[in-house]
């Protein structure tokens, strides 16, 4: 059974009375009013397994009073239907009011809204890490409400997120708040009421509808009181080719009439990260558009520490979790304590949560097409090269691990780095690699790909890129081949392209200028690109803020390729006569061997001793012999 870590009770009345809420008459007892009795150790004492919306006696004074639940969240903040309570469950009231009371507050509802501690309750309902999100909807929301500044309230608000960030628990948490506060609010699912619209004959249109699911709104507004509509995935309102559905037009037609008739009422929509059509979005809808992003390493934080209740556990396993979501942490957290109650212990300890976080890649890295290099088979196969690997190890370190030394001497870490040489020296495997040994996301693409024949698809392209980069922060984005769309603009069109052509790629260079600019303040993102052609690249992209690190990779030293055919040969059986310093040396006469060259010699080597006999064990030293000389010659 599932431990709760808090739940909301309310209590209806003493019994036997009437089982419903009443406004007219205190049913609270004044000593509990007055915090003279503590409600919460009655219940941790008289109650044990509760359910939501379920009744319940509890004795206070003397006298039996029947309450109900109204929300039960477990101890990794998830909704549950049933749980036990624990010692250490924290209980909130609902207290009804006597009239006076009520219009008093009516009266001076701003005033207990400012005071109201949201982001302490917002944490107990099992939101954690998005403090300034929770601030910039509380403003917002009182302004809707409030009417103080019709010139800038919007009265429509839309989250979006990827999958598993936690817009659904947001909203839950908000209509908690919102219940406590007395504020009218209706939470509903897109896809249910969908469902319910298109199953339902008590209603002869979809408008009615929907009319009928929010009269409770209705009516506050038209008492002079606020009410707030909480939508969860609102893209099911959008058919798959991009037109509003009939229960989609009739919200944007209820938005329309609130907003014309200054009602004090405003909805708070969520959505995934795909295109929304621009009459969801317009000015008098769901127009302030704000981002629930995929938590940093002090939101994973914060977010762990909900789960865990141990700070120093919360901090490492954050630091290693780049790209995850709350949802991953949840899952992680859940599977780390099965481990630990299975070996008897009453928290899991950070070998658990390793072992967790190995088994749950990140939920969203696989809908964002996002890579997690592994070390053994990227940087470890990277041989040779050993102070240009130590550089980037350096500098992608001072970018991720060790900013804080750059933030106390007031300059900005590496933004971009642009790795130049010849083809075949494996620069490609190299940004690999690093993604691999910095614990970082790999975003790759091929940048002559994202050019289109189509207006404006090259710089969607960009722009999509990037946004998967900060989505999966920590992230290297790597372009390679990057001179296909960042050449110099007075060479745009050598090809035999017009002026129009010219402007094509113009605005390509533009986007990604713009891009990179973006990144260049974000301090979980380093863009890496590749080039064969340096020189051709335009002077805007390598300046200092952008591709502000060159570094060659060239052909590889002696000492290089001796590690290099070390690297090829390690699975190779090798027979005793095999000298690979010999091998190597006999590369020492051509300066243009690449590591592509190094792996081919060592194939074809493979290829001629099964020349020699299909059942052949090992590699002799004159097959490399052959083959070097083979492609010498070439």
């Amino acid at each position: 059974m599932i431990s709760l870590s808090h739940v909301d009770i309310e209590l209806l009345s003493p019994f036997p009375r009437v089982l419903v809420p009443s406004r007219k008459r205190a049913t609270v007892p004044q000593v509990v009013r007055d915090n003279k009795l503590h409600f919460e150790n009655a219940v941790v004492r008289q109650l044990r397994l509760v359910a939501k919306d379920h009744l319940f006696s509890i004795a206070l004074m003397g006298q039996l009073y029947i309450g109900r639940v109204v929300a039960a969240v477990g101890e990794a903040g998830q909704p549950v239907p049933m749980g036990v309570i624990m010692s250490t469950t924290t209980v909130f009231l609902h207290m009804d009011y006597p009239s006076s009371s009520l219009d008093e507050t009516a009266r001076d509802w701003k005033a207990v809204w400012d005071a109201y501690p949201w982001q302490e309750r917002m944490l107990l309902a099992g939101l954690a890490g998005y403090n300034a999100l929770v601030d910039h909807i509380v403003l917002h929301l009182r302004l809707a409400l409030s009417l103080d500044k019709p010139s800038i309230t919007s009265h429509g608000f839309l989250v979006q997120g990827v999958g598993g960030v936690g817009k659904t628990l947001l909203l839950e948490a908000l209509r908690q708040q919102l219940v406590a506060l007395h504020v009218p609010v209706v939470l509903a699912d897109s896809h249910t009421l969908r469902l319910e619209a298109d199953t339902s004959t008590a209603f002869p249109s979809t408008s009615q509808f929907l009319a009928h699911s929010l009269r409770s709104l209705e009516a506050s507004s038209n008492n002079h009181q606020h009410g707030v509509f909480l939508l969860d995935n609102v893209n099911a309102l959008v058919e798959d080719d991009g037109t509003i559905s009939a229960l989609g037009r009739s919200l944007l037609q209820i938005l329309d009439q609130w907003t014309e008739q200054g009602r004090p009422l405003a909805v708070v929509a969520t959505a995934s990260m795909k295109a929304l059509p621009s009459s969801l979005t317009r000015t008098g809808r769901l127009e302030r558009q704000l981002l629930m992003e995929v938590p940093t390493e002090a939101m994973r934080a914060a977010i762990a520490d909900r789960l865990l209740h141990d700070t120093v556990l919360a901090a490492a396993l954050a630091s290693a979790t780049g790209g995850y979501v709350g949802k991953d942490l949840s899952k992680i957290v859940r599977h780390a304590t099965a481990m630990a109650k299975l070996k008897g212990l009453a928290a899991p300890t950070w070998l658990e949560l390793l072992k967790a976080q190995g088994t749950t890649p990140p939920s969203q890295l696989q809908d964002l097409n996002v890579q997690r290099p592994d070390i053994d088979s990227s940087w470890n196969q990277f041989a040779g090269y050993d102070a240009l690997k130590s550089r980037l190890v350096e500098l992608v370190s001072y970018k991720f691990d060790k900013k804080d030394a750059f933030e106390r001497l007031g300059v900005q870490t590496v933004s971009g780095v642009l790795l130049y040489g010849p083809a075949g020296c494996g620069k490609t495997m190299l940004v690999r690699g690093l993604a691999a040994v910095s614990k970082a996301n790999f975003v790759q693409v091929q940048a002559s790909k994202l050019v289109s024949k189509y207006f404006g698809d090259t710089e969607k392209a960009i722009r999509d890129l990037f946004a998967r980069a900060r989505s999966s922060a920590p992230c290297i984005l790597f372009f390679d081949e990057l001179d296909s769309i960042a050449a110099k603009r007075e060479f745009s069109n050598d090809s035999g392209g017009d002026a129009g052509a010219s402007g094509v790629y113009a605005r390509v260079l533009s986007t990604l200028l713009n891009e990179m600019d973006g990144v260049g303040g974000q301090g979980d993102i380093v863009v890496v690109a590749a080039t064969n052609r340096v020189d051709s690249l335009d002077a805007a992209l390598v300046r200092p803020g952008r591709m502000d690190q060159m570094l060659e990779v060239g052909y590889p030293s002696s000492a290089d390729r001796r590690a290099i055919f070390r690297q090829y040969t390690k699975t190779m059986p090798l027979a005793a006569d095999v000298d690979l310093d010999a091998v190597a040396a006999w590369t020492d006469c051509d300066s243009t061997v690449t590591g592509a060259m190094i792996r081919a010699i060592c194939k074809d080597a493979a290829l001629h001793a099964l020349r020699e006999s299909e059942a052949t064990t090992f590699v002799a030293h004159r097959h490399f012999s052959q083959a070097t000389a083979d492609y010498l010659r070439a």
